[in-house]
């Protein structure tokens, strides 16, 4: 039997408008639709429309100064707003400013910057489009890999590539208690105790996927324990070339491992969150899709309740309106002499545990 890839679209139906539930009959919250490119955000412009008296000068000087230093970075003539006064002034240049940028790099959004430094200053992000996807990575393999002798090199050079995601990108792990993944599979087991079938066969139904939940706690558990090890990152390069030796050596399998030993080196204290910013778009918005929600170790795609752990985990996300990505931010407060965005790292890692998973879907067996 064919096992689907770990990673999985979230989404799959049209989405709701923001703030609507689907099937429901109440009026939808009065809130800003959440996608990341969505230029003007009237949270942070509202404040130009606010200051009175003397205050408005230094907000229009910073602004301006920022403008300035945006449009020699991207070669482009600065917005000619001299026949204006503040704040229309302001919101003219800035919205010619953005047409300009969306020439230049479709991939570039501007937003005024507000915050404890900054009264009103451009900053150009680019964001990594995650693709609405589910970003799922099983143990089960793994744990199978590390219990089978003859599979010792494989499992020791992936134990190096989980050590790597789990200690350095920080990815969350489903049976500690404070993951997003814990508390669906805690649901799960809700559901399970809760059946009001008080028959024998009732009772098996209970007692079958209670031992499956059971068992996933405990040997997940088990592998946590040993990817928490540091010493599995000391041994990288060693445990890649016990395994190149061996005879099932595999050069997709090595060469993935080898790409996230190169990102290591590269980024040896990145995290995967570290340009996860969800005070930037809609601060104020609770109901969002997390980064740690969309991303994580789980058990297993090859279970009883595969269907049932994705099937809640859309049906939640399907609610929200903005999902939390990884967006670079550049500000103009002072003087910039190139275009500095970078998600590279993001990228590499994106695609290196899509590969990944798709690599583990053999080993992801009874």
């Amino acid at each position: 039997m064919e096992i689907a890839s770990a990673i999985q679209k979230f989404h799959p139906k049209t989405r709701p408008v923001a703030g609507r539930r689907r099937g429901s009959a109440q009026s939808a919250k009065e809130r800003t639709a959440g996608h990341r490119t969505n230029g003007f955000l009237k949270s942070r412009f509202l404040p130009f429309w606010a200051i009175q008296g003397r205050n408005y000068r230094q907000v229009e000087a910073e602004f301006f100064r920022s403008l300035v230093n945006l449009c020699e970075v991207y070669e482009m003539p600065v917005p000619d707003v001299s026949c204006l006064a503040f704040p229309q002034n302001v919101t003219t240049a800035y919205m010619k400013l953005k047409d300009a940028l969306k020439q230049k790099d479709k991939t570039a959004d501007c937003i005024i910057i507000k915050d404890e430094s900054h009264n009103a200053t451009l900053a150009v992000l680019k964001t990594y489009d995650t693709g609405m996807c589910l970003y799922y990575i099983p143990a089960k393999p793994l744990w199978n890999l590390v219990q089978t002798a003859k599979q010792q090199p494989l499992a020791e050079m992936l134990l190096s590539v989980y050590a790597y995601l789990y200690q350095i990108a920080k990815l969350p792990y489903y049976t500690e208690s404070d993951s997003y993944l814990s508390c669906q599979y805690e649901s799960l087991q809700n559901w399970i105790d809760e059946a009001d079938d008080d028959s024998e066969e009732g009772q098996q139904y209970r007692d079958e996927p209670t031992e499956m939940l059971q068992m996933l706690d405990h040997d997940g558990n088990r592998l946590l324990t040993l990817i928490r090890n540091n010493n599995w990152l000391l041994k990288w390069e060693v445990n890649i070339k016990a395994y190149r030796n061996t005879a099932d050596w595999d050069l997709e399998t090595e060469c993935l491992a080898d790409q996230f030993l190169t990102l290591f080196k590269e980024y040896p204290n990145r995290t995967l969150f570290d340009n996860i910013h969800d005070d930037l778009i809609e601060p104020g918005e609770t109901e969002r899709v997390r980064a740690e929600q969309y991303i994580s170790f789980y058990w297993s795609g090859n279970d009883c309740f595969y269907d049932m752990l994705f099937d809640m985990v859309n049906n939640e996300f399907q609610e929200y309106g903005i999902t939390d990505e990884p967006t670079s931010i550049q500000l103009f407060d002072t003087p910039q002499t190139k275009v500095l965005n970078d998600l590279n790292f993001e990228s590499r890692l994106f695609d290196l545990i899509d590969k990944l998973c798709g690599i583990l879907n053999q080993y992801d067996h009874d």
